[in-house]
């Protein structure tokens, strides 16, 4: 004898019992009870099926919402690539204008200022302060006087449209009464350092640790 028919006969007689306790009581029953039962047994098939079929076309359902917002997704990348990749050609050559070095800005802004025949009274370097974690921010003071609105906006330019990214982070004018077409300038130029990551801390010293264990 298998074991494939040893299950089946252990099944077999394992529903020989119910099924024959079933079948009595069913014989059992008046021919109206009966009918009464029949109909519970469609009912309960039918009801089954009907919630059957809801979870599978709401599952449907969302399958084409989620593919819907998908297409859109896609959609929206296609339609806006050109913005994205020239926001990220623009990111990249401001990176590039940042550079590795740090930035000599005193050094930066006063060869612009004789290039544009501007004149610096003062100038105050700000302590440095973090810009974020790959960022350190440099900031300097400057104060013009009696310079006329063509030269500063020459110098302005010239500083801003350099090979180091620096910008005007504040702006500050007053007219002179007894020199109508000068003015005094007060103004604030940023730049930025890229900060190196120290891979000696990153790494541990295997030395140092076997000391302490």
């Amino acid at each position: 004898m298998s074991v494939l028919t040893s299950v089946r006969e252990t099944i077999g007689r394992s529903l020989s019992r119910p099924v024959a306790y079933l079948a009595a009581e069913w014989d059992r029953m008046a021919p109206r009870e009966r009918r009464w039962v029949a109909v519970l047994a469609v009912a309960v098939v039918v009801v089954s099926a009907l919630i059957g079929t809801y979870f599978v076309f709401s599952n449907i359902s969302d399958l084409e919402e989620g593919n819907a917002e998908i297409r859109k997704a896609l959609s929206a990348i296609s339609k806006h690539r050109n913005e994205y990749l020239d926001a990220k050609a623009r990111s990249d050559a401001q990176a590039a204008r940042i550079g590795l070095d740090p930035p000599q800005l005193t050094a930066d802004l006063e060869a612009a200022a004789r290039e544009e025949q501007v004149q610096i009274d003062e100038s105050t370097e700000r302590p440095t302060t973090p810009a974020g974690r790959r960022y350190a921010q440099h900031d300097v003071d400057l104060k013009l006087r009696q310079v006329d609105l063509q030269s500063l906006s020459k110098f302005l330019r010239r500083v801003e449209t350099g090979p180091r990214l620096i910008m005007f982070t504040h702006l500050s004018i007053k007219r002179r009464y007894s020199e109508a077409d000068k003015m005094d300038v007060e103004l604030t130029a940023t730049a930025f350092e890229r900060l190196k990551d120290d891979k000696s801390k990153k790494k541990p010293d295997n030395k140092t640790e076997g000391k302490d264990k």
